[in-house]
């Protein structure tokens, strides 16, 4: 079968179904007659844009045209989930900064960061309980900190 076939597929499945990990879909797949690797699966995730998010319900495989993938919101709007019970700690060495967050966190926290293209914040890399934030090596501390503070609260009662 062709690729377009099975990018198509993958497409219906991630729709009409809630599935939090690539062995189900891997499965699912296999039950429409396409069986196929991991790393196979992966690149057609990353084609068709899909991408992981924490639910109520847990993990589940989005495409971009489903409402919990849309980043929207005021400039200022972070889940409430996110909000005070993710963030841990904040390290500064050089133009890094290094944000521990609660297991599982670090992910939709650093996205969004990236979200609201904080000032002076280059870009993340996020692992997970662990966020890398680049920073532009002008930008002053204490205005990253302001600035994180303004998506996760929880920064300010840490941080001067």
């Amino acid at each position: 079968m062709k690729r377009h076939d099975r990018i198509e597929t993958l497409r219906y499945i991630l729709t009409t179904q809630r599935i939090g990990g690539q062995h189900e879909i891997l499965s699912e797949l296999g039950r429409h007659g396409f069986h196929v690797t991991q790393a196979t699966l992966s690149r057609d995730l990353r084609r068709l844009k899909a991408v992981k998010l924490a639910t109520e319900e847990g993990y589940v495989y989005v495409l971009p045209d489903n409402p919990l993938y849309e980043r929207t919101g005021s400039p200022r709007t972070v889940p409430d989930y996110l909000r005070p019970a993710g963030f841990v700690s904040l390290a500064f060495t050089g133009n890094l900064a290094v944000m521990h967050t609660r297991p599982g966190y670090a992910g939709g926290m650093a996205s969004e960061i990236d979200t609201h293209a904080l000032p002076g914040v280059i870009g993340t890399i996020a692992g997970d309980d662990t966020i890398l934030i680049v920073l532009d090596e002008r930008t002053p501390r204490q205005l990253v900190v302001d600035e994180l503070a303004g998506l996760f609260p929880a920064v300010k009662s840490v941080m001067p």
